[in-house]
């Protein structure tokens, strides 16, 4: 009986040595779990930062190309109002002149021979014929074109 009683002992020797390391192995899954959370937490924490980062140079990029474009916008924006300006006055002073041409053409013939010379230098136009305007709109690539290039370049 006493050997039946070893032979069993020894087996359950066996059996809590197992148990302990199944429970040290245990232990280290634990502390393995707990340590992935705190990698997750950590890398997630530095990908919302690196984000963010990337977010705000973005923005400050979008910022810096609107303001480039408003201001080219308000440069284009003042030469056309000057350039529309001077139309208004150049128009107005060649309808005064063809105006008075009309009223001295319709007068009298003595009135007319009397004021011909004067009338035909009136209607003679010292304005040179009216220029188109280049270059007065936005330049559009420039504002657009290769943004994605140019800004990951800069990232």
């Amino acid at each position: 009986m006493v050997l039946f009683q070893e032979g069993l002992r020894i087996k359950m020797k066996d059996l809590q040595n197992t148990l302990e390391d199944y429970e040290q192995v245990k232990l280290s899954c634990d502390h393995t779990a707990e340590y992935i959370k705190v990698q997750s937490n950590n890398t997630e924490k530095q990908i919302k930062e690196d984000f963010e980062k990337l977010h705000q140079f973005l923005r400050d990029e979008e910022a810096a190309r609107i303001s480039a474009l408003w201001k080219e916008e308000g440069q284009k924006s003042r030469m056309m109002k000057e350039k529309i300006e001077q139309m208004v006055r150049e128009i107005s002073s060649l309808s005064d002149s063809i105006r008075v041409v009309k009223e001295k053409m319709g007068a009298d013939d003595v009135s007319l021979l009397q004021n011909y010379k004067s009338t035909l230098e009136r209607a003679q136009c010292a304005l040179q014929n009216p220029e188109r305007v280049s270059g007065a709109l936005i330049n559009v690539a420039k504002h657009l074109g290769n943004l994605k290039f140019r800004v990951w370049e800069k990232m």
